[in-house]
């Protein structure tokens, strides 16, 4: 994860305020804004979400390169669709090498 840390704000907290977090199969779950925008583009969300401004899409490049094992070039070009779920995959494997999930 990016040095800023967990409560750090994000160029996508106005955004995650605006939307209820859906976790697995469509069940709603408490999560920081960030992870809420980054759940709603990574499923597609019914609600049309605006595209990723270049703030955003660096945000999420860095918070991909933060992570061991991701490089934040694979991504350069991606959809925001593919964007968001690659910084979901690297929290993912960020919580998984500290033990977390």
């Amino acid at each position: 994860m990016s040095s800023a840390g967990i409560g750090a704000p994000t160029p996508f907290d106005t955004l995650g305020a605006t939307l209820s977090c859906q976790c697995g199969y469509g069940d709603l779950c408490v999560c920081p804004l960030k992870e809420a925008a980054m759940r709603a583009y990574a499923s597609g969300s019914r609600t049309p979400l605006p595209a990723m401004n270049s703030e955003q899409r660096d945000w999420c490049l860095e918070e991909i390169g933060s992570v061991e094992g991701h490089d934040r070039k694979d991504h350069d070009y991606s959809t925001d669709q593919h964007l968001a779920r690659a910084v979901l995959n690297a929290w993912t494997d960020y919580a998984r090498d500290k033990g977390l999930y």
